[in-house]
């Protein structure tokens, strides 16, 4: 249970328009202090807690580790440049939190690397996710690899919750989503192109509820209030530059929406 100190600051940091609600705060304290049942789709990108082949390149700050040449500097990013036992902690904690809010039959889509990708499977299964498969970013633009493949790529695990959710109509998805990646235009270190978004947010029912407790810039909540399909959206952010950009693009999203 949420102390009554933590959900009173939870509250004064908490922003809210049509349709969505903006946490900025410890993703664990925060979803501790959700009810049961209540998300329909839990749409993330979490850190990975990767990035590098080292211990040391792993929890080298995040700054270092995906900003672009020639990019601005951006905030770093919390929960990625830990310790692999520290951030497991935290992912498991995260995860099984995430598993009490959502609904039965609410899918999970989960972004990661080759890296923390068998982390990943292991926490959401041991969080009694059943896991469906995995799809694929190409990115199109990325790092080359000297004597080696180029860096293009990032996974997307698909899980889900047991049960089922009415849907008005089914939906089918590609297994390779082919979307070019942000590089100077970027507000976030690893910023999610909107299309892309748009796509996987198609697995929300019309209606539906959709989690972010690794919200960054507010991408998914940007997806999901521009689809006109009346979806809802819930983020949760704990660095306060990017809780803050999150609300501005989510506001100026429902200003567009309701406009048309």
């Amino acid at each position: 249970m949420i102390c009554k100190r933590c959900r009173a600051i939870q509250s004064q940091n908490t922003k809210r328009g049509t349709h969505w609600t903006c946490y900025h705060g410890d993703t664990i304290t925060v979803l501790s202090g959700l009810p049961d049942n209540s998300f329909d789709a839990i749409v993330t990108d979490p850190p990975y807690g990767s990035g590098a082949n080292t211990a040391a390149g792993r929890t080298s700050k995040s700054s270092e580790k995906y900003r672009n040449t020639g990019a601005k500097a951006l905030p770093e990013i919390l929960g990625d440049s830990m310790l692999p036992e520290a951030w497991r902690a935290m992912m498991q904690a995260a995860i099984a939190e995430t598993y009490r809010v959502a609904r039965p039959g609410a899918d999970v889509v989960l972004f990661c690397d080759w890296r923390s990708y068998s982390e990943f499977i292991k926490i959401l299964g041991a969080a009694r996710f059943q896991i469906r498969g995995v799809a694929i970013w190409d990115k199109r633009n990325s790092r080359p690899t000297k004597n080696g493949f180029r860096a293009q790529t990032e996974w997307i695990i698909s899980a889900k919750k047991t049960g089922t959710l009415k849907r008005d109509s089914d939906v089918y998805l590609p297994g390779v989503f082919s979307c070019q990646t942000l590089s100077t235009t970027k507000r976030h270190l690893t910023q999610k192109p909107l299309e892309l978004m748009r796509d996987l947010i198609r697995l929300v029912p019309d209606g539906g509820h959709v989690l972010d407790m690794f919200q960054g810039s507010g991408t998914t909540g940007v997806a999901s209030i521009e689809c006109e399909r009346g979806l809802r959206y819930t983020g949760i952010e704990g660095v306060k530059a990017y809780h803050e950009l999150a609300t501005e693009r989510l506001t100026d999203a429902s200003k567009r929406s309701q406009e048309i």
